[in-house]
């Protein structure tokens, strides 16, 4: 599902640990390179991030796979795919278990499980909504700059938090748009 945080589970990972491999690339909303081109260009884009190689000449997906595939299969690699729709971007892009080297770690941010179950994915994550007591510590974040709502606006706040449906997204949003409303915006909202 949209907005439930994994782009940003995805990220955070990517900041903790990207440091202990030989290289590491983000490759944020590939759902937006659907083509052929935008693929090359997200192949450049992995050699270049993990090897510092500007230059590379790649003029299709097939022989962007094999520089993929010579250039890291000796290198510990992190790399991100996040936002993937589609079975040809994962193929392009982490084709197989022996394209990079040992002790490499490949995510995959994706709505469709069935996409990572037919790649061959080893495991795979499901991210829940947050619990009641978490999403409304979220929305008052953003809502009062603080992690409880005011007492006279308690009541508003659980209403909230129960339209969100646990969805992080969704509470950023509503929370930074009434932040510093009246109780009449709120009830509005």
């Amino acid at each position: 599902m949209g907005g439930i945080g994994k782009t940003t589970l995805a990220s955070s990972i990517f900041s903790e640990i990207s440091d202990k491999f030989d290289g590491s690339s983000f490759l944020a909303n590939i759902r937006d390179f659907p083509t052929s081109r935008g693929l090359v260009r997200l192949q450049k884009q992995l050699i270049f991030e993990i090897l510092g190689e500007r230059n590379i000449n790649i003029c299709d997906v097939h022989i962007g796979s094999i520089e993929i595939m010579r250039r890291l299969r000796h290198k510990s690699v992190l790399v991100i795919l996040d936002d993937v729709d589609q079975l040809e971007q994962l193929q392009a892009l982490a084709g197989m278990h022996d394209w990079f080297g040992l002790g490499s770690r490949i995510v995959i941010t994706t709505r469709n499980r069935h996409l990572l179950v037919s790649h061959g994915v080893d495991y795979v994550h499901m991210v829940n909504g947050l619990n009641d007591g978490e999403a409304l510590k979220l929305f008052c974040w953003k809502a009062f700059r603080n992690c409880l709502p005011t007492p006279d606006y308690f009541g508003l706040s659980l209403q909230m938090v129960d339209y969100a449906g646990g969805l992080p997204l969704a509470l950023n949003v509503l929370g930074s748009f009434l932040f510093g409303r009246s109780k009449a915006k709120w009830k509005d909202a």
